[in-house]
């Protein structure tokens, strides 16, 4: 069995990337991302949510406590799910989901709860401890709420190709690909084959 590629980061969003940490979700070569808490620091550092330096003494902490890194590991998970569910629901125009939002909401509360505000530029930014275990995930669900109560928020849109989510930027606001190298890609590919296929009968 082939090795799982790297994960594409192309949410243009933090919430909606960490929403996209299944591969494939619904098809054959479905690879969820983050089987392992290591993987969720590994995320986390990847993009920038927590700082490199000191991922090999975050790892030795984490060896540690093994059952509380599996706990956080779950609620990263129902995170995600709620993520899926909240922003699907934004990207299709229906009702958000009541549960959904709850679990998004306590993950938020509970990081507002651990936050320290720290001058940045001419603002200020949320900071948190990050030998918490849960602290990749506050971040995540500030950058959820954050984008829920923007305009932005109407730039969601579900990929055409595939079930993830992503913020479409572009000037014209027709984006439909998570990626155009890869379901877009495959899109083009499938209409060449049909239209071959309907040239030869």
């Amino acid at each position: 069995m082939a090795d799982p590629r790297e994960l594409p980061i192309v949410g243009g969003n933090l919430a909606l990337d960490f929403a996209n940490t299944v591969d494939d979700p619904l098809g054959p070569a479905r690879h969820d991302h983050l089987t392992t808490y290591d993987d969720l620091l590994v995320w986390s550092v990847r993009t920038g949510v927590l700082p490199a330096g000191d991922l090999d003494r975050r790892r030795r902490s984490v060896a540690q406590q093994s059952r509380a890194a599996s706990a956080a590991l779950r609620r990263a998970h129902g995170l995600r799910d709620a993520l899926n569910g909240v922003f699907g629901a934004v990207a299709t125009g229906v009702t958000l989901p009541s549960d959904d939002w709850v679990t998004l909401r306590r993950v938020a509360a509970d990081g507002l709860g651990h936050a320290v505000v720290r001058p940045s530029g001419t603002g200020y930014r949320l900071d948190w401890p990050w030998e918490e275990l849960l602290a990749p995930l506050w971040p995540v669900a500030d950058a959820a709420v954050t984008l829920l109560r923007s305009g932005d928020r109407r730039r969601v849109k579900r990929c055409a190709g595939c079930p993830w989510l992503f913020l479409d930027v572009s000037r014209s606001g027709t984006r439909r690909w998570c990626s155009m190298e890869d379901c877009g890609t495959h899109e083009k590919v499938k209409r060449y084959v049909a239209k071959r296929a309907a040239a030869r009968r």
